[in-house]
């Protein structure tokens, strides 16, 4: 049969277009953007507690850009925090490659909604594997009571695009995630791990609290606690105020098993007249976790025994936990400046404390302590919009008082400062300042001009290097071109 000629012309070309587009299609048969965990439980009464989740893409192929939509039930949830896992270069778990670029990153805690999009920029390469595109965390704003329904909530993936480098759609299915408050029975009662789920990094040291609310005519308890031995050391347990501010307390049985992993404490109020009403920490672990193992070990309350007055027991409910540890722990660190919130992250293997932001000096400082046999690293992500360096300005960065190499990126938005230590107890400074202030005093004087004089000539290789003086074009050498950078500021001050 003679088959007409534009006709066949039209069939090709459409069978032509369909190839093209598979072909700029990624191969995205297996890939996922899901939910992480899939579902999280409350059993017991969860109002105030906080729990964090992950949107991750898995198994993806040649990922260049994503734009991802979220919501959340905002009766029941709160929005408390997020953190954008972009770059992987700063981000170990995190997703696309620098340069990158930011689309949106926008929270509606009223309409319980985050957008966020972004995309790698020549000449990044492409993303292939598994990543984190963000963490969120919720509080629980209200937790049901019989006869109420339970609640179960979805945290919602409403639209998720993948982008190819080539422009391409990744293809991927959705796996959204779901928080399910099962409804209260008539417990005013709960004996609880404070914090309920929480991360550390390795080798940190921190305290747990077992705390009881809302008890009437508590005398006693024997409570013990169990942990993972692999991933936690019990070192030491703490009476809590909470009965011994009634009155004169004795302590029964304080025992740690760290074979078994388990700790006990047993208290008793000693000749008082009644109970303690109320809501108070019953006692405190101190615990340091691995500095060899990552991973997440349950806090599992066992055995709870709670006595009032009268030697009865006192019907309660319990509230386990979690902790995982990690190589790196992301802190976002919100400051206000003028009625306006900003966010600073940290990721460290150190433990991240007492971080502060003084605008009028623009200077970051913070306390960085942990173990003596894991490297400490810190990176520093500090918004543009408080800290946008002018063309002769720089950042130094100061452990307890002294300057420090560090290395800089910085996008649209963000700086990065990336620097390591030997681990101990450092405060650390991050000053904006001269370029040529090689020392951190915010002068160029003589101390700077002879810190790159002592260094001149060297390589790295040399006992005089020092990568503070290498100021011009990398050249891995200290030499003239140095010199001139600190001298030609020589005199000036940086003030604010």
């Amino acid at each position: 049969m003679k088959r007409n000629k534009p006709v066949v012309l039209l069939i090709v070309s459409i069978l032509l277009l369909s190839l093209a587009t598979l072909a700029n299609r990624a191969s995205g048969d297996s890939t996922i953007v899901k939910v992480d965990p899939a579902l999280t439980e409350y059993y017991t009464k969860s109002t105030g507690q906080e729990f964090i989740v992950a949107v991750k893409i898995v198994d993806v192929t040649n990922l260049y850009g994503f734009d991802i939509r979220f919501n959340w039930n905002t009766t029941f949830l709160e929005y408390v925090t997020r953190s954008v896992h972009v770059p992987r270069n700063t981000y170990l778990d995190g997703v696309l490659w620098n340069p990158i670029l930011q689309l949106a990153d926008e929270v509606n805690t009223t309409a319980g909604t985050y957008g966020v999009a972004y995309t790698s920029v020549a000449p990044a390469p492409s993303f292939n594997g598994t990543g984190t595109v963000f963490t969120m965390t919720f509080r629980v704003k209200y937790h049901p009571v019989e006869p109420e329904p339970d609640a179960i909530i979805t945290l919602k993936l409403n639209s998720t695009d993948l982008a190819a480098k080539g422009g391409g759609i990744i293809t991927h299915t959705r796996e959204d995630g779901s928080v399910v408050l099962h409804a209260l029975p008539p417990i005013a009662t709960t004996v609880s791990v404070q914090p309920t789920v929480f991360r550390k990094s390795q080798g940190a040291s921190f305290n747990l609290n077992v705390s009881v609310q809302d008890v009437v005519d508590l005398y006693g308890f024997d409570i013990s606690l169990d942990y993972n031995t692999t991933l936690l050391d019990a070192l030491s347990i703490a009476e809590g105020p909470f009965l011994k501010s009634f009155g004169s307390t004795i302590t029964i049985i304080s025992e740690i098993n760290e074979t078994g992993g388990q700790v006990r404490f047993a208290l008793s109020l000693l000749g008082a007249e009644n109970g303690v009403n109320g809501t108070g920490t019953l006692f405190t672990v101190r615990f340091k976790s691995s500095t060899a193992t990552t991973g997440t070990s349950l806090l599992s309350l066992q055995n709870t025994e709670l006595s009032d007055y009268d030697g009865q027991a006192i019907n309660h409910a319990i509230i386990n936990g979690q902790v995982t540890v990690v190589l790196v722990e992301i802190i976002t660190h919100t400051v206000n400046v003028g009625g306006v919130n900003y966010n600073f992250t940290t990721a460290s293997s150190s433990s991240v404390t007492n971080f502060v932001y003084n605008d009028t000096q623009k200077l970051v400082s913070f306390d960085a302590t942990g173990p003596s046999d894991i490297l400490g690293f810190t990176n520093v992500t500090m918004p543009k919009a408080l800290l946008t360096l002018p063309s002769r300005d720089t950042f130094i960065v100061l452990f307890d008082g002294s300057a420090t190499y560090y290395t800089r990126k910085e996008n649209a938005t963000y700086y990065f400062l990336y620097f390591t230590y030997s681990h101990s107890a450092h405060q650390i400074q991050v000053k904006r300042t001269l370029i040529g202030d090689l020392n951190g005093d915010r002068k160029v004087d003589i101390f700077d001009v002879v810190i790159v004089s002592v260094a001149y000539d060297a390589v790295p290789t040399d006992a005089r290097w020092n990568p503070l003086a290498d100021l011009a074009t990398p050249w891995n050498k200290i030499n003239i071109y140095d010199v001139v950078i600190v001298t030609r500021s020589y005199g000036k001050t940086w003030t604010p």
